[in-house]
């Protein structure tokens, strides 16, 4: 109890240090690491409710410690919450404030805003146990704007009746008692029965302190009424002791000493020795306004015992304290040397890692520029070979073209070579024909001359002037020079520069070795050549013959194939 009003810390916010470290593991969290972490978070709670300083301090420094390891930022921050809690047990505001403050920083940092009422609400509770009212109430409102957003209505509920209480010590009875009645309202529709007595119980403090004992006491005997309802050991004596001193105020001595005597034995079942000074105290005064001098003096001999068992209790207390504090110190400093160690093999160890991390971004840089270097020259040649696939393959479709066109001009120069031969052919028929008309003709002529040479003379003179006048006719239209011109015209047309190449080979051959050629060249056999030239086939083997030995023939050499390389087309 403090300031003759509750401060809701050990019942309230341990609670809710419970609750924060139930979270779930983040995503990057070892779920294994997370666990072990809150149960250690509920095992330094559970040695800070046994007062076990020792126990509490150890296994909370190890959860900030793991936390801050593995980048836990909530249970860091619920680890200082804790730590400033276990402080706050022991009355060292100054160190139990410093952890909420750190606490607090941290939560800002990483916008752990859940955490942010516990760390107000915290830090008000030092504020007020340390008289800063002002202070205290700044706190309060922040708790209170948080419980408000995060829409938290039992949060919310506590923390207005910490403001009120503060309030209240200000003097903004109104304000306060709106709070009051605000957090009794919530309470009562979550069916919260302890809590709603102590909302009660805060409004009746309220009435007593300002001297309104009558309403105090309907307000205070309405607490203690919900209160049996739940069988509350703790606040019990404390709603006993607030109506004890009503009915004192109230004259009304009988029921006071009762409820007094009640809060007394309240106390001493929760060892609250300076509630049991208290209590004691209103006894003496109780029995010494009723004019029971001999209970007064009891009561004030005891009153004197636990005060002076109190400042026995605070000076061991204080002993302790200081002794803790030595203790502490010393650890402190131990740890601080060890984490100075510690930050050094840290920092050598960075330093390690970051030299390392250098010398792997250099090799890395290097290796990746040279595979950058030959992938480009893959590329290169890639392309170079694609270029070269292309080249062969355009010059292959190019010579495919130029052979398909030389193919094509082929079967165009053998067509027409095949056309000119069978033109030269029909030509070489022509001429042929012609030549075997000439020697028809001539044999005709030459069987008339026959005919007519058969005609005896002697059988009259009469026929033998028309006779020789035919032979004559006959004799002049066998013309050879003449035949062989139209002939030699004819074979030129065919074979235009056979007679000149066949001179420009053989100088020495004459006009007639030349006529003879060209009836070699067409075929014509000694007996066709013999009717043309109208001589006998002996002449005409022997014209061969010279001709033989003017182009320098070897007797199995044939001259027709010789006459033949002079025939042009």
């Amino acid at each position: 109890m403090m300031r003759n009003g509750f401060v809701f810390f050990a019942a309230g916010m341990l609670g809710w240090f419970l609750v924060g470290c139930s979270s779930p593991p983040s995503e990057t969290a070892d779920p294994t690491v997370q666990t072990h972490l809150d149960s250690l978070l509920r095992k330094a709670i559970r040695s800070t409710n046994d007062l076990n300083f020792e126990q509490a301090h150890a296994e909370l420094t190890e959860v900030v410690t793991r936390a801050q390891e593995q980048g836990d930022a909530k249970n860091e921050i619920l680890g200082n919450i804790n730590m400033g809690a276990l402080y706050l047990k022991y009355n060292v505001h100054e160190e139990a404030l410093k952890y909420f403050l750190q606490s607090l920083e941290l939560a800002t940092k990483y916008k752990k805003d859940d955490l942010l009422n516990t760390i107000y609400n915290n830090i008000g509770i030092v504020y007020a146990a340390n008289n800063a009212t002002d202070k205290a109430v700044e706190y309060y409102e922040k708790a209170v704007e948080i419980s408000r957003t995060q829409v938290n209505k039992r949060r919310l509920a506590l923390n207005y009746i910490n403001l009120g209480t503060e309030l209240n010590h200000k003097g903004d009875d109104s304000l306060a008692l709106a709070y009051f009645k605000e957090a009794l309202s919530i309470f009562k529709k979550d069916i919260d029965t302890l809590n709603a007595s102590i909302a009660i119980n805060s409004i009746a403090n309220l009435h007593y302190m300002r001297g309104r004992y009558d309403s105090a006491l309907i307000k205070y005997r309405e607490a203690y009424d919900l209160n049996l309802k739940v069988n509350d050991m703790f606040y019990h004596p404390q709603y006993c002791l607030g109506i004890g001193k009503t009915f004192s105020n109230l004259r009304q001595y009988d029921s006071a000493t009762l409820y007094l005597q009640k809060a007394v034995q309240g106390f001493f079942e929760t060892s609250s020795t300076e509630d049991i000074e208290d209590a004691y105290y209103w006894l003496a005064r109780t029995a010494e306004a009723s004019g029971n001098t001999n209970d007064a003096l009891k009561y004030s001999n005891l009153t004197l015992a636990w005060k002076d068992s109190l400042l026995r209790e605070k000076t061991s207390k204080w002993i302790s304290e200081l002794q803790m504090r030595y203790e502490f110190g010393k650890k402190e400093n131990e740890i601080e040397q060890l984490q100075a160690e510690a930050t050094r093999q840290r920092l050598f160890w960075i330093g390690v890692v970051v030299i390392g991390m250098v010398i792997a971004a250099l090799l890395f840089f290097a290796l990746r520029t040279q595979n950058i270097n030959l992938h480009q020259k893959n590329v290169i040649l890639q392309q170079d070979q694609e270029v070269t696939r292309l080249t062969l393959e355009k010059n292959r479709v190019e010579r495919e073209q130029l052979e398909k066109d030389i193919v094509a001009t082929e079967k165009l120069n053998a067509l027409e070579q095949e056309r000119m031969k069978q033109e030269l052919t029909f030509k070489d028929r022509e001429l042929a024909t012609k030549t075997l008309h000439l020697v028809n003709k001539n044999e005709i002529f030459d069987s008339i001359y026959k005919v007519l040479n058969t005609i005896d003379p002697a059988d009259g003179q009469n026929i033998k002037s028309p006779l020789d006048k035919a032979k004559k006719i006959i004799r002049g239209n066998n013309n050879i020079d003449q035949v062989w011109m139209d002939f030699k015209r004819h074979f030129e047309e065919v074979h235009p520069r056979f007679f000149s190449q066949l001179l420009e080979a053989y100088p020495d051959l004459s006009p007639n070795d030349l006529r003879l050629c060209a009836y070699l060249l067409i075929d014509l056999n000694s007996k066709e050549i013999a009717q043309i030239y109208n001589i006998s086939p002996e002449s005409i083997r022997k014209k061969k013959q010279r001709l033989r030995e003017k182009l320098h023939l070897e007797k199995d050499e044939d001259v027709k194939i010789l006459l033949k390389r002079y025939k042009t087309i």
